[in-house]
């Protein structure tokens, strides 16, 4: 499963990975629609691209873009924030949609919350979404 490799499930078993993306669900964006909103208030939701890829465009400069098997927005897990960019389908692609909620559960139950929320700041603060400090 190319999920375990995503760093947010590190310390967790494959029963534990696969009920989390068991309760997550799947979305799917048309070339070119927007998934995320610059500016727009957090959903508290997270995304795991399983197929094709995204661009992220701040103030609709393009800063990165993000491929299948990547995650991207998330800081929305754990805190509470404004979207600091826009992500936009870049062909038709397919998102696994995380749930704060039920990260929260999950990695309160494993033990692993404060070692994957320090993952998760620091990776924020050293990548292209931005967050004060």
């Amino acid at each position: 499963m190319q999920n375990e490799k995503i760093y947010i499930f590190e310390g967790l078993s494959k029963e534990e990975i696969s009920y989390f993306v068991m309760m997550s669900e799947t979305q799917f964006f048309k070339k070119g629609e927007m998934i995320i909103k610059q500016w727009d208030s957090s959903n508290d939701k997270a995304y795991i691209i399983e197929s094709w890829r995204v661009e992220v465009r701040k103030d609709w400069e393009q800063i990165a873009q993000i491929w299948v098997w990547e995650i991207f927005w998330e800081i929305a897990l754990i805190i509470n924030e404004k979207r600091t960019a826009s992500v936009v389908a870049m062909e038709n692609t397919e998102v696994l949609v995380l749930d704060k909620t039920d990260f929260l559960v999950l990695y309160q139950k494993s033990g692993n919350f404060q070692h994957i929320k320090d993952r998760i700041l620091e990776r924020i603060k050293n990548n292209f979404y931005g967050i004060k400090e």
